[in-house]
C-alpha cells in the first residue's frame, strides 16, 4: 500500500455507521465534539468541527478541521444513522420483549448458533451466555428473598408472609438490575439478540430498506469527487451493516473504486455472529463481494480485552485470524484496549464490557498504536495510517508535526 506523505491539506470524507444504539444524531455529534477536544490535546494539535449537525437524508454530517506544523486536515464525518430503528425496537412493549428473547435464545440453540460461537470465539460463548446467567442469579437471588421474608414472617398469618416475601423479592430483583442490569446494558443486550435472530433471518424490512438508502449515498458522495478518499467505518453490528452497504453499492456499480479511493474500517466487528448462524448466507455473500473487491482496502481492528467482538476471526473466511501483513485483505490487526486508555482510566472501566467496546470509536486519553480519530483528522492518508505499525505513534511528533516517511518504521 502507498505510504507517501499527502499534500499539505488532506480532505476526506468519513462515513460512520453505529452499533446497536438508541442514540441520534444530535448526540453523536455531542460525543464527536468531546472526543475532537480529547484526541487535539493528546497528539498536540488543534482541531475544531461544526457547532451544530447538518441533516441528510440518512442521518447527518459535519465538518472537522485539524492542523499542527506545515500541515491541515479537512474531514466532513457523516453518520448513517439507524438509532431511530433501534430506539422503536426498545421501545416494544415488556411482553413483547420477553417473548422475543424466548424466542431469540430458542433460535440460537436449536439451529446449534451458541456452540459455533463457543467453536470460533470462546470469549464471545461467554459475552453473549453472560446476559442470560445474569438474568438467572438475579431471579435466582429474588426469588431466595422472597422465600426467606415468607419464612420469617410466617407465625404472623399468610398474608403478611406473602407481603413480606414480594417485598424482599421486589427489593432485590431492582437493586441487583440497578447494579448490575445498567453496567451490563441486560435490557439493550436481550434487545440486540432478539433483532440479531430477525436480522439474519431477514425480519426487518425497514434495515434493509435503511441500508439501501445507505449505499445511495455513499455512490453519491464517491460520484462526486471533491475528496482524497472515502472511508466507510463501522463499529460493532455496525461493521455488519457498512459492509453490506458497500456490497449493494458494488452491485449497483462494480466500478466504483476506481472512481475515488474507498476504504473500510471495521471495529469491534460482530459479524460473525451474524455469519455464523445457518441463515447467514447473504450477508456472507455481502462479505465475500467487498472482499473481492480488489480497490477496497479493508482493514479491521480486534482486542482480546473486548469481548463482546470476534477476537482473531477473520470476518470473511471465518478462520483464524492473526495479526496480518498490510497485503492481505482484510487486513486484520490486534489491539489492546488497555493501551488505548490511562491506568486510572481503564480501572474505572475495567468491568463495564460495553464502555470498553466502545473505545473503539472513542478518542484515547494517552497515546496509542490505535486511535479511532487518528482516521478521522491525522494529515496522512488512510493507507499510510495503517501501514504504520506504530499507526499515530509514528506520524505525529511530540510538537504535533509530521514525522517524515523515511524516519518512520512500517508494518
Amino acid at each position: 500500500m502507498p505510504t507517501r506523505d499527502p499534500p499539505p491539506t488532506l480532505r476526506r470524507h468519513i462515513f460512520f455507521v453505529a452499533g446497536f444504539d438508541p442514540m441520534d444524531s444530535a448526540g453523536h455529534h455531542r460525543i464527536f465534539q468531546r472526543e475532537t477536544a480529547r484526541f487535539a490535546g493528546v497528539w498536540n494539535i488543534r482541531a475544531t468541527a461544526d457547532a451544530t449537525p447538518h441533516p441528510t437524508p440518512t442521518g447527518a454530517l459535519w465538518n472537522a478541521r485539524a492542523e499542527g506544523p506545515g500541515w491541515a486536515t479537512q474531514t466532513t464525518f457523516e453518520l448513517l444513522a439507524w438509532g431511530d430503528l433501534v430506539a422503536a425496537e426498545m421501545k416494544r412493549s415488556r411482553i413483547s420483549h420477553i417473548l422475543g428473547g424466548i424466542r431469540a435464545l430458542g433460535d440460537m440453540i436449536a439451529t446449534g448458533t451458541i456452540l459455533r460461537y463457543f467453536r470460533f470465539s470462546h470469549r464471545y460463548g461467554i459475552f453473549f451466555l453472560l446476559t442470560y446467567v445474569t438474568l438467572l442469579l438475579i431471579f435466582a437471588a429474588a426469588l431466595g428473598a422472597g422465600w426467606l421474608g415468607v419464612r420469617l414472617l410466617a407465625d404472623h398469618g399468610l398474608w403478611p408472609a406473602l407481603a413480606a416475601g414480594l417485598a424482599a423479592a421486589g427489593l432485590v430483583y431492582a437493586g441487583a438490575m440497578a447494579l448490575f442490569g445498567s453496567r451490563l446494558r441486560l435490557k439493550q443486550s436481550l434487545d440486540l439478540a432478539e433483532f440479531s435472530v430477525d436480522f439474519v433471518r431477514r425480519r426487518h424490512p425497514a434495515i434493509d430498506l435503511r441500508i439501501a438508502a445507505f449505499a445511495e449515498r455513499v455512490r453519491e458522495v464517491v460520484r462526486a469527487g471533491g475528496v482524497d478518499e472515502v472511508v466507510i467505518a463501522g463499529h460493532s453490528l455496525g461493521a455488519m451493516h457498512a459492509v453490506c452497504l458497500l456490497a449493494r453499492a458494488l452491485e449497483a456499480d462494480p466500478t466504483l473504486p476506481q472512481a475515488l479511493s474507498v476504504r473500510l474500517l471495521t471495529v469491534g466487528n460482530t459479524s460473525a455472529k451474524f455469519a455464523l448462524h445457518p441463515a447467514g448466507g447473504w450477508l456472507r455473500e455481502a462479505g465475500q463481494k467487498v472482499y473481492d473487491a480488489g480497490g477496497i482496502y479493508w482493514v479491521e481492528f480486534q482486542a482480546r480485552d473486548d469481548l463482546v467482538s470476534f477476537y482473531k476471526v477473520n470476518p470473511v473466511t471465518l478462520r483464524h485470524a492473526g495479526n496480518s501483513n498490510g497485503l492481505l485483505r482484510p487486513f486484520v490487526r490486534q489491539v489492546r484496549i488497555r493501551d488505548m486508555m490511562s491506568a486510572g482510566t481503564f480501572r474505572r472501566y475495567r468491568f463495564d464490557l460495553m464502555r470498553l467496546h466502545c473505545q473503539f470509536f472513542l478518542a484515547n486519553d494517552i497515546r496509542a498504536a490505535y486511535d479511532f480519530y487518528a482516521f478521522v483528522l491525522a494529515p496522512v492518508t488512510f493507507d499510510a495510517l495503517v501501514h504504520e505499525i506504530g499507526g499515530p505513534l509514528e506520524i505525529f511528533a511530540e510538537d504535533g508535526s509530521i514525522i517524515p516517511a523515511e524516519r518512520r518504521g512500517s508494518a
